[in-house]
């Protein structure tokens, strides 16, 4: 490759080059516009956006990730053979929650008119949650246990019987 015209004659001058050197007062100029002028980082706005898209990439793929390693929850559910009596009782488990929820919402109207109810029923729901606390208690301990699951189903039945008692005696 043949050497262009500025390079040779930089190469073919050199030694008229090599022994200038700036000024001293040169030198202490530079020095002071480098100590007034700190160099200000920008970042534009596109590398902004490249380092949002970034997180947003990395955030999806690990939520899909997650999401796809995970087991169907209705595969899952048909997986594992449930006992007939098990899920009797968490059929009337829900039944009877939501009974007595509608009728609390009913009964609830009435603490205003009546304040003192509140803690005479409430009470006594808690009195039966405990109780049916302690059954569950008895359950996890033998699953298959036929009288823990009937004593629960009643004490369900026994709430939805409370509060529809206190419905028939209260007037709002």
């Amino acid at each position: 490759m043949k050497p262009d015209k500025l390079e040779s004659f930089v190469n073919d001058n050199r030694h008229e080059f090599d022994p200038k050197e700036p000024s001293d007062k040169m030198w202490e100029a530079i020095s002071r516009r480098l100590d007034e002028e700190t160099p200000v980082v920008r970042h534009s706005s596109r590398t902004w956006l490249r380092v949002a898209a970034m997180i947003a990439v990395v955030a999806i793929s690990s939520v899909l990730v997650y999401l796809g390693t995970q087991p169907d929850r209705k595969e899952a559910a048909q997986a594992i053979p449930i006992d007939p009596e098990v899920q009797e009782l968490m059929e009337a488990e829900a039944y009877y929650a939501q009974e007595v929820s509608g009728k609390m919402e009913e009964i609830q109207k009435c603490y205003k008119v009546n304040p003192e109810l509140k803690s005479e029923i409430e009470g006594d729901l808690n009195e039966l949650e405990d109780m049916y606390r302690s059954l569950k208690n008895d359950l996890r301990d033998n699953i298959a246990n036929k009288e823990v699951i009937e004593a629960m189903i009643e004490n369900n039945r026994n709430r939805v019987k409370l509060v529809d008692e206190v419905l028939e005696q209260i007037e709002c």
